[in-house]
Parts: structure tokens; C-alpha cells; sequence
């Protein structure tokens, strides 16, 4: 099962606190879960896709400039990972390098996003990702 949650995997302790503000002031926001590393939200996804306690969220945005395990080498491990396959994965960066949006892609990225400078601006894409990732987008099924 799917919870309504978006899963992000963010080092940068304001740039989390400012996704925060900017789900916080959508009308019915879905639940954020922060995790520091791509190695901690790795293993929370695992305890998530535990049969006992069955819960995956509905999106992943990950930052690709992570210390230990990357964006990158996260992203590559769930979609490898037939547990994660379907969960879908947006790669939200402050590098718009050619390079690095064409391999978060290669890596089954759903997605890639340049975090914007202002709030104004990260509220709006918030509300985006919203609107289509949690409200409107059908998730394939999970089986066990």
C-alpha cells in the first residue's frame, strides 16, 4: 500500500526546511518524510516494504549531492530493486549540468528538477508536484 507521503532524501538542512514550508502551505499537504542520506532513506524504505508493516510513499525527490551514497547510486538501487521498482523518483538538484540530467535518466529517474532560487518559485513547483504525484498520478499496484 501507498501512504500519502513524498520521501525526501536531502543533506541540506534549509534547503529540506524550505520543501517543508512549501508543503505546508498546500491545502491538505502530504506527510514529509526527511531523511539526511541516500543510505538512510534506503533502509527506511526497506523497514517501509516489510510485509508486517506494508507502507511505501507515493514519490521519492532526491538531491543528487549526497554524502556516502548518492542521489544517483540511491536512485540506481531502487530501481533495481523489485521492491521499488514502480515507486516513483524525482531527482530535484541545483546542478542543471547536461551530464548529470542525462544520467539521473539513464538511472530511471521519472523525472529531474533544478531547485529554484526563490520560495516563491519552490512553492509553485511544490504545489506541482503535488498536484500530479500525489493527487492524480495511479500508482502500479504493490504485490507481495
Amino acid at each position: 500500500m501507498y501512504s500519502n507521503q513524498i520521501l525526501l532524501a536531502e543533506d541540506d538542512t534549509t534547503d529540506a526546511t524550505f520543501f517543508q514550508r512549501a508543503l505546508n502551505r498546500l491545502d491538505a499537504p502530504p506527510e514529509l518524510l526527511w531523511c539526511r542520506s541516500g543510505t538512510e532513506a534506503y533502509e527506511g524504505l526497506c523497514r517501509s516494504s516489510r510485509p508486517e508493516n506494508m507502507s511505501l510513499p507515493r514519490l521519492a525527490v532526491l538531491d543528487i549531492k549526497m554524502p556516502g551514497m548518492t542521489g544517483l547510486e540511491l536512485l540506481q538501487k531502487l530501481k533495481t530493486d523489485d521492491r521499488f521498482r514502480s515507486l516513483p523518483v524525482i531527482i530535484m538538484s541545483s546542478s542543471d549540468e547536461p551530464q548529470d540530467i542525462a544520467r539521473a535518466y539513464d538511472h530511471g529517474a521519472n523525472g529531474y528538477l533544478v531547485k529554484p532560487s526563490r520560495f516563491q518559485e519552490l512553492r509553485e513547483l511544490v504545489s506541482c508536484i503535488n498536484s500530479f504525484w500525489i493527487k492524480t498520478n495511479r500508482l502500479r499496484p504493490i504485490t507481495v
